[in-house]
């Protein structure tokens, strides 16, 4: 006597509810993927609320600064020189809703840069604490990037040899003679719960870091989801095809095991490669040695910077020959100059390596998840190379506010510290 239809998905779903192995993986998954999700939660959490204080940080920072301001003269300008440089033009990466889906990204994108009367680009120096320059380099997986190497080995491992163990344990036979209908619709019940326990468990368990970030929203919690669904999809529509294939169980595990590496480390890696030959980056010899020409060219020319800078400023009495600190605001403002191109350039070649990763990340399922994951964290390459441009823009203010009074050898009074540029509130786009 077969079967009807509506049957195959509760005894499919009953023989998975009996499966030791099910229970264990699941579970397994679940508990490191929840780790890993409290974990980006509470840096999620800890960033905004140190982006909160910020507020609070800049009018502390400028009560010290006042008092440290002397009478007009060349002493309170080289404090005001010293005010220009320190932590008072800090800016901070603006993020999503979404943050604690990338949030690892800010242990490696400069995302806390500050608006200096130094270069930036010749003193790349990290004014942050002192860290482990491997970490930094590397950063840890973020929560996308757990899931991409996880819910793929869970999804082949129940689905690569199913129907290679109903064979092995002669019960393919009994299962063709209950369905009228063949093995398809027992092969697609078998795949669906095993989606659906996969997408419920790896959703159980990474929900919680959006939970524990306080700026996240139900629209980021939802798109989270569909993107869950969309990952878990392939592995296991790729596991049910190669339990289709002949061979045995332990064929078909081999085969999964390949796929794996092939799709989550060889193809990212050769479109990487891929991305780097198609719209190379300045390497760091280039960097090195323009920056030594910039450097070098300043100095030579120092005089003649200050006294063209006096020239465009004529409201200015001009002070020559520049001593400290004039004569090094203005070798600034040629350094950075001359290495806009560079920076330039770098900023293209950023864009258009991430576009092209972007469109090709099909290729990969994991790619492509972690992908989305910076988009809705706001800490992808398109939203850094926005923010360096708002940090350009600050800067050029902070730069215009600020030299007049260090190249007139007087100083910021009290009441012109009070007008002191501050970027405001940014939120990302």
């Amino acid at each position: 006597m077969s079967w009807p239809r509506r049957h195959h998905w509760q005894a499919e779903g009953l023989r998975l509810r009996r499966q030791p192995l099910a229970w264990m993986a699941f579970s397994a998954l679940f508990l490191v993927l929840l780790a890993s999700a409290i974990a980006v939660g509470l840096d999620a959490r800890a960033w905004r609320a140190a982006a909160a204080q910020d507020a609070a940080v800049f009018t502390a920072q400028r009560a010290q600064a006042a008092q440290r301001l002397q009478p007009p003269g060349p002493a309170n300008a080289i404090a005001t020189y010293q005010l220009g440089r320190g932590e008072l033009g800090g800016t901070r990466m603006p993020v999503r809703a979404g943050l604690a889906l990338g949030v690892q990204r800010l242990d490696v994108l400069p995302a806390r840069l500050k608006a200096s009367l130094d270069s930036r680009h010749v003193d790349a120096r990290d004014p942050g604490p002192l860290r482990n320059p491997l970490l930094t380099e590397s950063g840890l997986p973020g929560l996308p990037a757990m899931v991409a190497l996880l819910v793929p080995l869970v999804a082949l491992l129940l689905c690569a040899g199913w129907l290679q163990e109903e064979r092995e344990q002669g019960r393919l036979g009994l299962l063709r003679v209950q369905s009228t209908h063949g093995m398809a619709p027992l092969l697609i019940a078998a795949l669906g719960w095993r989606l659906l326990g996969l997408w419920a468990v790896t959703a159980a368990a990474t929900l919680p870091a959006l939970a524990l970030d306080p700026g996240a929203s139900l629209a980021v919690a939802m798109q989270w989801l569909g993107a869950l669904a969309a990952f878990c999809a392939p592995w296991v529509l790729l596991g049910g095809l190669l339990s289709c294939l002949p061979g045995s169980g332990a064929t078909a595990m081999l085969a999964a095991l390949g796929l794996w590496l092939a799709l989550t480390f060889a193809v990212p890696a050769g479109l990487l490669l891929l991305a780097e030959q198609q719209a190379p980056t300045p390497s760091r010899l280039q960097s090195i040695v323009a920056i030594r020409a910039a450097q070098h060219d300043s100095e030579e020319r120092e005089q003649a910077l200050a006294q063209a800078w006096y020239a465009a400023h004529p409201e200015i009495a001009a002070q020559l020959p520049a001593v400290w600190p004039a004569s090094f605001a203005v070798r600034a403002l040629d350094q950075d100059l001359a290495l806009e191109p560079l920076s330039v350039e770098r900023a293209e070649s950023r864009i258009a390596q991430a576009e092209l990763l972007s469109r090709w990340s099909w290729l990969s399922p994991g790619l492509a998840l972690v992908l989305i994951g910076e988009v809705l964290a706001g800490t992808d390459v398109h939203s850094h190379v926005r923010y360096l441009a708002q940090v350009e823009a600050f800067e050029q203010r902070w730069r215009d506010f600020l030299l007049p009074a260090v190249m007139a050898r007087q100083g910021l009074s009290a009441a012109q510290l009070a007008a002191l540029p501050r970027p405001g509130p940014v939120a990302a786009p």
